[in-house]
């Protein structure tokens, strides 16, 4: 789901809760050079999302991504039990691996996605788990490798906790 920036959703709750997961990204105003902070956790506090997509919106040699204090942001991720993809589209590759770091240090819950567009693409998938090895992401900390009933419970659990 597209989020504004100011975090609110561009699809109605009760279309989303047919869904398993949601992601929600940011699309708009990605070369602002001021911090944006209270955009990422007004973003996180989205009720109808479980995880937070390409957070950085960096694309290599095109976009250097937004700057925000990642310590607040990933604190709030970690405080609401909501998941930051790391994005391996091979363009994006975000969060950085000095980013991912920290937020294994944070303790945020991590989700590996693709961005994929076509088919092809869905190889970018190696690109996430690559970047999530060289950060040193504990796979219980991946919720692409929980068993299903238990990611199922997590992603309602992240809604009940907003509701």
């Amino acid at each position: 789901m597209n989020l504004s920036p100011t975090g609110e959703g561009d699809m109605r709750t009760s279309a989303l809760r047919k869904l398993d997961l949601v992601l929600g990204c940011f699309h708009s105003a990605l070369r602002r050079t001021e911090d944006q902070t209270s955009r990422y956790i007004a973003g996180l506090r989205n009720p109808d999302i479980q995880i937070l997509g390409h957070p950085q919106t960096r694309v290599w040699n095109r976009r250097e991504g937004l700057q925000a204090d990642w310590s607040k942001v990933f604190a709030e991720a970690v405080r609401l039990d909501k998941a930051v993809e790391i994005d391996g589209y091979a363009d994006r590759q975000d969060l950085r691996l000095s980013l991912l770091k920290f937020a294994r240090k944070a303790g945020v819950r991590i989700s590996l996605g693709t961005d994929a567009h076509h088919p092809e693409q869905l190889g970018y998938m190696e690109l996430s788990l690559a970047a999530a090895c060289l950060a040193k992401i504990a796979p219980e900390r991946i919720i692409n490798f929980m068993p299903l009933s238990e990611l199922k419970q997590w992603a309602a659990s992240v809604l009940r906790n907003h509701s």
